[in-house]
């Protein structure tokens, strides 16, 4: 969020996403098996769920805001899909930059959040 120009920010903080556990599986691991999407079907989309989240999640302690998208997210609030897909593109862009991610060497009783 901090890496955001002023007006993305201003939009950031206004908009909502729905979110659905019924995302394009094969798009997210396109090397995936047909069995593994059929498995992925049968467990996690048996049953749609959708849940509205604003864009900008704000820490309860330190106050600091964050992205919150990925793939789960299917269109923004009031938005059209065509929209929505256009400026899910820009604000995973910041999320996904290198300067915004963290690379972590896993060792026994590690917890990352």
């Amino acid at each position: 969020y901090e890496n955001l120009p002023a007006p993305l920010k201003i939009l950031a903080d206004n908009l909502w996403a729905i979110h659905s556990n019924a995302y394009d599986y094969a798009a997210v691991r396109p090397r995936a098996t047909a069995e593994e999407k059929k498995h992925f079907e049968e467990v996690f989309t048996s049953t749609i769920y959708e849940t509205e989240h604003p864009v900008v999640r704000v820490h309860p302690e330190t106050r600091e805001k964050s992205l919150l998208l990925g793939n789960f997210v299917q269109r923004l609030v009031g938005l059209s899909k065509s929209d929505s897909a256009k400026l899910y593109e820009v604000f995973q862009s910041y999320v996904t930059a290198p300067e915004n991610t963290v690379r972590w060497r896993w060792q026994v009783g590690d917890v990352a959040i």
